[in-house]
């Protein structure tokens, strides 16, 4: 502090206790009945202050240096003292005046807001002036449709850079999943022992199975029932539901039954098959699903998403079915209508989709049905620009069912073989809204209803699923749900099995599963893939 008496002039709290504390410590004080050994009466009068009398060593520098910051000390105090004096006066001041205000504002009542011209009139005019969704100054870069509906540059660059493949980019749909050879279970085992815990996940399958690699014997329930057990166990784990586990475990029971397995190899290649069996029912309902103790239930309906589209425009052109791509001369286009709740990825998904039929020779065009959400439109029109696809929308506050209506008689003119129709993301539970999304459906009568749900929302996506589904066949309503397209897929890791309990407990397929941001980031879910993340 004698070195930087500037210290001294900054507003800082608790100088004057750090000064006296200092000086305490290096015993540079006398109490406040000595007498001081200088007669520099600003000393006094501060050491006074500070309740003790200060001694001042023999230096002059010191003195001079310990005088200086005393006094801009004293100043920057006084300085304070009289802001803070200041300060709180004018706070008053503005206290009663803002209390003055909102007694007159009480009294006198919230200001009504008028939605007309003041005759009573709703003109354009002041639906213009009350409109504050649009640029009106149009700074921004782009430009702006009849509908108010802006073309941001900056947005398409960005939504570019962020969701377009790089050039020879192999799509997620076209990657292979595989099985490696020396497929083994990890058993969730629960020995007594350490050592034998070790032991037998040294071993894999062996340690279970040891009992049955007897070549002239039949397995049986009760050698099963062990390894079985342990299976159940392993795929609860990975968020598999209880019931999911006990079918899947049932038709490896069944496949297993009454065989001779007389080496290791034989029990894996067994015990895979059995897997891939029970799994593939279950992302197959077509095939027949499976009860709660492996046997079939009633079948389901395949979801192919490409097929169901050239299908469609091939019998529409009166041709033979081919991947050719072309107009669809006037007849109705394939129509998709993603549903779900608010946030879990519609658009993008949506935007995905559209490249995927893109990519295989399709023509598609987009219908932005979700009026309500402020920048939905926009948000759909960047995709739109980024693909080079064509977008059919009518601003904001409009019907929806009216707006699908009107894309797939455009795309029907145009000679767009697909439409894809985005709506507004509702919460299960909103009963108007769910019933104004069922009139939506029932009113386009589309090819495929397509539910968007997190890959990671576990139980919750069954009760999203099961509503939708009620609001969409109850009421007068027969149209059900599709498929599921399962987003943020590439976070699950592990625990795959959610996606298995979904398909297994509604019957609805999983039509696509979103693997990362890009627009080539979707894949169908593949038994293989499953398999691998469930016993890796």
């Amino acid at each position: 502090m004698a070195i930087y008496p500037e210290v001294a002039v900054r507003k800082l709290h608790g100088v004057d206790t750090l000064l006296t504390s200092i000086l305490k410590r290096y015993t540079l004080y006398y109490d406040h009945h000595s007498k001081l050994n200088t007669s520099d009466t600003s000393l006094n009068q501060t050491s006074a202050t500070w309740n003790v009398q200060l001694y001042v060593p023999p230096s002059k520098e010191f003195d001079s240096a310990f005088h200086s910051i005393i006094r801009r000390f004293q100043d920057s105090l006084s300085t304070s003292n009289t802001s803070s004096n200041s300060l709180e006066k004018l706070n008053s001041k503005n206290n009663k005046s803002n209390n003055n205000n909102n007694k007159q504002q009480k009294n006198k009542g919230k200001e009504q807001r008028v939605w007309h011209d003041g005759k009573q009139k709703i003109t354009k005019a002041a639906l213009a002036e009350l409109d504050m969704s649009k640029d009106k100054n149009d700074t921004l870069p782009g430009n702006v449709d009849k509908d108010g509906i802006r073309e941001d540059k900056r947005a398409i660059a960005e939504a570019k850079a962020a969701y377009m493949p790089e050039a020879n980019e192999k799509p997620a749909w076209e990657e292979e999943d595989e099985v490696l050879d020396d497929f083994d279970i990890k058993w969730n085992t629960t020995s007594e022992s350490e050592e034998e815990e070790e032991e037998q996940s040294a071993t894999g399958i062996r340690g279970f199975f040891s009992n049955l690699l007897s070549p002239n014997r039949p397995l049986t329930k009760a050698d099963l029932q062990p390894p079985l057990k342990q299976m159940q166990q392993l795929l609860q784990s990975k968020n598999v539901a209880p019931s999911t586990a006990q079918a899947i475990c049932g038709v490896v029971e069944k496949q297993l039954l009454g065989k001779k397995v007389g080496t290791l190899t034989g029990v894996k290649r067994a015990v895979r098959h059995a897997l891939e069996d029970a799994i593939e029912r279950i992302l197959r309902p077509e095939l027949g699903g499976i009860g709660g103790r492996g046997v079939s239930t009633k079948r389901g309906n395949s979801v192919d998403v490409l097929r169901g589209v050239v299908e469609k425009r091939e019998r529409g052109k009166g041709g033979l079915l081919g991947l050719g791509g072309g107009a669809n001369q006037g007849g109705r286009p394939y129509v998709i209508v993603m549903i779900g709740i608010n946030g879990v990825g519609k658009s993008t998904s949506l935007a995905k989709i559209a490249y995927y039929l893109q990519s295989n020779q399709c023509n598609p065009l987009l219908a932005a049905c979700d009026t309500f959400r402020s920048g939905a439109v926009e948000q759909l029109s960047v995709h739109a620009s980024c693909l080079n696809i064509p977008l059919y929308h009518q601003g904001y506050a409009k019907d929806p069912s009216s707006v699908a209506k009107a894309a797939i008689s455009k795309a029907a003119d145009d000679g767009n073989d697909v439409v894809l129709v985005d709506t507004a993301g509702r919460m299960q539970n909103n009963v108007p809204l769910m019933k104004a999304l069922a009139k939506l459906v029932t009113e386009t009568s589309p090819d495929l209803v397509l539910f968007v749900c997190e890959a990671l929302v576990g139980n919750d996506g069954m009760d999203q699923l099961t509503m939708f589904q009620k609001a969409l066949t109850s009421g007068g309503h027969k149209r059900p749900i599709d498929g599921i397209v399962l987003t943020k897929f590439d976070t699950v890791s592990d625990k795959v099995g959610a996606a298995l309990t979904l398909t297994h407990l509604t019957g609805v397929p999983i039509a696509f599963c979103g693997t990362g941001q890009k627009y080539n980031h979707l894949k169908p879910l593949s038994v293989p893939f499953v398999i691998q993340n469930l016993f890796s």
